[in-house]
């Protein structure tokens, strides 16, 4: 199947880091600068693989004196009305869970985000296939 790229053009970046790394936060910034620059911007992908689905935990907590990246990133796909893909596999080997894989897997709560979402390594390939810029951080 033929897909016109000028049509269907996106940015996708791929968190890999944890959220505490230089490259996590450059990611970080890369979202809040993509939309002050460019303030007629096509939405961005976002998937978050490897450690960087800790970005996807609605239960982190730092002390206020401290930057929490996990809070900033999240606050930033509110803002920009984003939706960060995690890859499901590598969020449940990290303790992070949504509620349908909670009831699969028989495990007892369940702690994402709400602007995230825990999909499989498919919905990255389509990512990619449908991306003319792709930023690794």
């Amino acid at each position: 199947m033929f897909i016109d790229k000028n049509q269907t053009a996106m940015t996708t970046l791929l968190f890999t880091h944890s959220p505490f790394s230089d490259s996590t936060k450059q990611g970080i910034e890369f979202i809040e600068n993509f939309y002050k620059n460019s303030p007629n911007s096509k939405k961005i992908n976002i998937f978050l693989y490897s450690d960087a689905v800790y970005l996807a935990s609605r239960l982190n907590w730092l002390p206020s004196d401290m930057p929490n990246p996990v809070k900033n990133f999240q606050y930033l796909l509110n803002k920009y009305e984003l939706s960060a893909k995690a890859c499901v596999s590598t969020a449940l080997a990290r303790g992070i869970v949504d509620s349908e894989n909670a009831k699969r897997h028989q495990i007892h709560g369940e702690n994402i985000a709400k602007s995230c979402e825990l999909v499989g390594l498919g919905e990255l390939a389509m990512f990619l296939h449908n991306s003319n810029d792709v930023y690794q951080f």
